[in-house]
């Protein structure tokens, strides 16, 4: 098993009803600033292209035909607050993506039986299927600015990166965006799944080689390459009680069985 192999299977049940589409029911929940959690469009302030300010995005690819089929499903968490604004500056139809704050932890896992709508509901909002693995991410927020700076040559992961070369290929529906923020590239790429290589496996790829690691390498290779770096990428053999990401969580070095299985 290894990261990316992890992630693979990830990708493959989350996209299980047609994501891409750009279906505003898929865009996802989020907890905002203001205390309200929003779903799909309604996750967006009223007159603009521009999700609300928030502590938590998370969306999920629930079979809604079949829901036994289950589902994966993401949780960024941001701990001060972000904030994401979408312009068309110059009028030419392709838009700036442009963001302000930090993604503290990305979590990857099953969604819970008892959601089953395009984006999770309130009361899901950070709930995992307790019988089924779980990969964390904390500490994300450092190894985006790093590769933001070395791998883009801009400052940090809210710089403004324009959408040409290796940063198109990782961005979802690069055609109709002019400059994106890596942090934005995150966020819409785990909306609407449609690169080969989603811009957070790129991150995780490209930070772990700057220590010496890689993403197809085991987690106890990881751990160890990843130690004092204030990154740490985790993998749980169960979400445990679900309640929340992964506090009851029992943490698995590395497991023979999949990362992911059908609900």
């Amino acid at each position: 098993m290894s990261l990316q192999s992890d992630v693979t299977t990830w990708r493959d049940y989350f996209d299980e009803y047609n994501i891409d589409t750009n279906n505003p029911d898929y865009l996802g929940t989020i907890k905002a600033v203001n205390g309200n959690v929003y779903s799909g469009a309604a996750s967006y302030q009223p007159g603009t292209y521009s999700p609300y300010p928030f502590y938590t995005y998370t969306g999920q690819g629930i079979d809604h035909t079949d829901d036994a089929l289950g589902g994966s499903k993401y949780v960024i968490q941001s701990s001060a607050g972000f904030t994401w604004t979408t312009t068309d500056s110059n009028g030419n139809g392709k838009y700036e993506y442009n963001t302000s704050g930090t993604l503290n932890s990305l979590t990857l896992g099953t969604a819970p039986e008892a959601d089953h709508g395009a984006a999770p509901s309130a009361a899901y909002l950070t709930t995992f299927d307790g019988s089924s693995p779980l990969i964390t991410v904390t500490g994300f927020n450092t190894a985006v600015d790093y590769v933001a700076h070395n791998s883009f040559g801009v400052a940090d992961g809210n710089a403004a990166i324009a959408v040409t070369g290796t940063f198109a290929s990782i961005l979802s529906n690069a055609a109709y965006i002019d400059s994106s923020s890596l942090n934005a590239a995150i966020i819409y790429d785990l909306t609407f799944d449609n690169t080969n290589t989603q811009a957070f496996e790129y991150v995780l790829d490209k930070y772990l080689e700057s220590k010496g690691s890689d993403i197809t390498d085991s987690y106890a290779q990881i751990q160890t390459a990843l130690a004092g770096s204030g990154v740490s990428i985790t993998y749980y053999d169960q979400a445990s009680s679900a309640s929340g990401v992964t506090t009851t969580a029992v943490a698995q070095a590395e497991t023979t069985h999949e990362l992911l299985h059908a609900a």
